[in-house]
């Protein structure tokens, strides 16, 4: 595991190539107890994992649904649905809802009791790539218990955003920017200037 360490905050940084090795164990491990045919991708990262686990498992129905409960790095806010499902239906339906984290399990239990049960599947479950140990939800499938945050391919433009000023601070700007630089896997000079064009529009 990449770990990265700023003060009492711990980064893992996470490759496609490793993503995909951990939605490849996550599809075995839902194999050997669980036959779905509709999956629901929580937007955004969750959306990614479903979809790479559709192309293994060969399920064609995917459905996205829309569930925020960050405000920042470091802070929740209360869970809101922005997306919500557009099938009204589900009786006849296994359905297997995926995202990428169950931090503090408030997304995946809102979305399980205000979305899925109340359309009646015939049976759902959750999975997820990664699980905190502090999550008050635990998804039926996950791959690892992770106490870092996790910086996934998909989001290193929201990591610069949010910890580059952190960095900098913590570590000084060229330390800050170096080791940024490394979490994220683009250089410098790319990051100043996303980091410049923010300040800027603020």
């Amino acid at each position: 595991m990449d770990i990265y360490r700023v003060g009492e905050s711990r980064y893992l940084k996470i490759s496609w190539e490793e993503v995909e090795e951990l939605v490849e164990n996550l599809a075995g491990n839902i194999l050997s107890s669980y036959r779905f045919n509709l999956l629901v991708g929580v937007l955004r990262g969750g959306m990614i994992v479903a979809h790479l686990l559709s192309d293994i498992l060969g399920i064609d129905e995917i459905y996205p649904v829309g569930c925020s409960s960050y405000t920042d790095i470091y802070k929740h806010s209360q869970v809101r649905i922005y997306h919500p499902l557009i099938i009204d239906n589900l009786e006849d339906k296994n359905v297997l809802v995926v995202d990428d984290v169950a931090d503090s399990g408030d997304t995946l239990k809102a979305i399980v009791q205000k979305i899925i049960a109340p359309k009646h599947p015939r049976e759902y479950r959750t999975a997820t790539l990664h699980i905190k140990p502090w999550s008050t939800f635990k998804p039926d499938y996950y791959v690892e218990v992770v106490d870092a945050w996790i910086v996934y391919p998909w989001e290193k433009y929201e990591m610069i955003k949010l910890v580059g000023p952190k960095f900098i601070h913590s570590l000084g700007e060229e330390d800050g920017l170096n080791m940024l630089s490394e979490l994220v896997g683009k250089n410098v000079s790319k990051i100043k200037r996303f980091l410049l064009t923010l300040s800027s529009s603020i």
